[in-house]
């Protein structure tokens, strides 16, 4: 089996060789995946690696601060994005935006000293993205969800915190050499200030690293993922817009049935009312949820599934740093079938309409929002590279 690596900025071929074997498991549900990586958090030696979008010193954020500093690891350390620093329990905690309760101001307070904890129990913490007071970086945000426990990882969409650890999601547990080294060459080079684009090819694997600056490549393969279907594609997903929408819509027109699960519960409505005029106005068939789902994944004829932490989102394709799995393993596609697309299925009640009036709003306000994505993509870029 090939191993073909691809590198910011040309994606290039840096190596061939027979890669070593990969295993996966699916982990459905915060409970179970943190239980896992508990375990592995404990057992770790050599090094603990952590990386998530959003951190917060609730009882969820406390329990794993424990277990990271608790973890013997020689090299323990976490990269949080400075979401954290402005946005907790998915309210602004940062003036002159905020208008905090006292519940927030003290989480707030607790968020500070979890992480004074962790440095002061020797774990290495960075905060990447800081936030400026004028917002104009805003979707410029590391949006990874990464954990490396020796030659294990865990990639997905789970951020640490209540609400996140309620809603209904899912982590990928990788175990293999080769698969997690690559992961944590990725790791290094956010930590050091220069998060990169790249790409690893293993068996009924594929993992791809995205830098928030050249987003579109991973755009354009899924693109051409989407044009090969011939049957169906499940889209799993509480914020997809444009322009990953578009590939679907023309995969409806020519005969590809599309599926598509989302929450009418969402936390952010503008985009679930943008989501439901786009499917209404292409014919996609809509499952809806009752209750906030966080799962996002691309199932392609049964055959090819793309996971990870991007949510097929105009921002994430902007501004965001991603980690996406394209996974050709029948066994695990089946997994994933039966464990996470069924159950969402069999939840969904159906009801909720959008106005066309509504989806109109939510188009324009987008396209305005999609401008400032692509502003804090040049921020980003000119910060990264020096230009």
């Amino acid at each position: 089996m090939q191993l073909l690596v691809k590198e910011d900025p040309l994606w290039r071929r840096a190596a061939e060789e027979i890669p070593r074997a990969v295993s996966m498991e699916l982990l459905v549900g915060a409970d179970a995946f943190w239980r896992r990586a508990a375990e592995d958090c404990a057992r770790a030696s050599r090094r603990l690696l952590v990386e998530v979008m959003t951190f917060e010193g609730d009882s969820v954020g406390q329990r794993v601060a424990a277990d990271i500093a608790s973890s013997p690891a020689r090299d323990r350390r976490v990269i949080v994005d400075g979401y954290s620093r402005v946005v907790l329990s998915d309210q602004w905690a940062r003036w002159p935006m905020a208008r905090m309760t006292d519940a927030l101001r003290a989480e707030k307070r607790a968020t500070q000293a979890m992480f004074d904890g962790l440095a002061a129990a020797g774990v290495g913490v960075r905060v990447t993205n800081p936030v400026d007071w004028f917002l104009a970086n805003y979707p410029a945000r590391n949006h990874k969800k990464l954990i490396i426990a020796d030659d294990v990882a865990y990639v997905g969409g789970i951020n640490f915190s209540e609400h996140n650890f309620s809603w209904r999601d899912f982590m990928l547990r990788v175990e293999g050499a080769d698969a997690v080294d690559f992961l944590a060459a990725d790791f290094h080079a956010t930590w050091d200030g220069g998060p990169r684009a790249a790409a690893l090819d293993l068996e009924g694997l594929r993992l791809v690293t995205l830098d928030g600056r050249t987003n579109r490549r991973f755009l354009a393969e899924i693109e051409r993922l989407l044009a090969s279907a011939r049957r169906e594609v499940v889209v799993l997903s509480a914020y997809l817009t444009f322009p990953y929408a578009r590939p679907l819509g023309r995969a409806v027109r020519r005969g590809v049935g599309v599926r598509l699960i989302t929450p009418w519960e969402n936390n952010k409505p503008l985009l679930r009312d943008y989501l439901l005029d786009f499917a209404r106005r292409h014919h996609f068939e809509v499952k809806l949820l009752p209750e906030m789902s966080h799962l996002k994944g691309l199932l392609i004829d049964g055959e090819i599934l793309v996971i990870g932490s991007c949510n097929f989102d105009f921002a994430g394709h902007a501004a965001e740093e991603e980690l996406a799995a394209i996974i050709r393993d029948p066994a695990l596609i089946e997994t994933f079938r039966r464990e996470v697309i069924d159950p969402a299925e069999a939840a969904a009640t159906g009801q909720g309409e959008v106005t066309p009036l509504a989806g109109l709003v939510a188009r324009v306000k987008l396209r305005i929002a999609n401008v400032v994505a692509v502003a804090a993509r040049i921020w980003k870029r000119r910060a990264v590279e020096g230009f």
